[in-house]
């Protein structure tokens, strides 16, 4: 009987060993990509614990190109053009630089800066969701971010079956003076055209 259920218990590990391979490589797969290749725009809603939650609308040409529109509570635009971050008190009529920032470290970089974190992955989990009547494919999993500080993190992933899109990210990050969770809708912005300060 021992040898029976050390047997299934053997089988059962070497399944899901089997099933989370292909599952955190998908994982990986989306953790360590710089953006989604098209202009996008995002709702996002930030919670830090024990505070009331801000949004705020994000619009993304390119980790150099983007801009933020604060939604609640109000507050002023903040546009990314180049190494310059410009803000806007006016809704984007004027602009005013704020500071330089440094050059973005190269795809290749970036990619390689995750996939160190990216080793710490576990309790990664993919299945099947539906929302509103849209097919998606869920991946989740738990990850140690140590860039500035040290976090837990467990992100999860919501991807569009019908193109490939990620329709929705949920951060939920733990550190030592805070705990915050980030949720973000997505939605392609093929049109998207942002202010170019002068």
């Amino acid at each position: 009987m021992k040898i029976f259920l050390s047997g299934c218990l053997l089988l059962a590990t070497l399944a899901s060993t089997a099933i989370a391979g292909p599952c955190e490589d998908r994982f990986i797969e989306l953790f360590t990509q710089q953006d989604q290749g098209m202009p996008t725009k995002a709702f996002n809603t930030t919670e830090f614990k024990g505070a009331p939650p801000m949004t705020n609308e994000f619009y993304y040409l390119s980790q150099s190109h983007n801009m933020s529109v604060p939604v609640s509570p109000p507050q002023a635009r903040v546009l990314t053009h180049g190494t310059v971050m410009y803000q806007s008190s006016d809704e984007g009529k004027t602009w005013v630089k704020v500071r330089d920032l440094e050059p973005p470290v190269s795809a290749e970089e970036a990619a390689a800066l995750k996939l160190k974190d990216a080793e710490t992955l576990r309790d990664a989990l993919c299945d099947d969701d539906e929302i509103d009547g849209v097919a998606y494919e869920r991946i989740a999993g738990a990850i140690t971010l140590t860039q500035g500080m040290t976090t837990e993190n467990r992100y999860t992933y919501w991807v569009r079956k019908d193109n490939g899109i990620i329709a929705r990210a949920v951060y939920d990050t733990k550190a030592p003076n805070f705990e915050m969770k980030i949720t973000q809708d997505i939605e392609p912005a093929p049109d998207l055209v942002l202010p170019v300060p002068e």
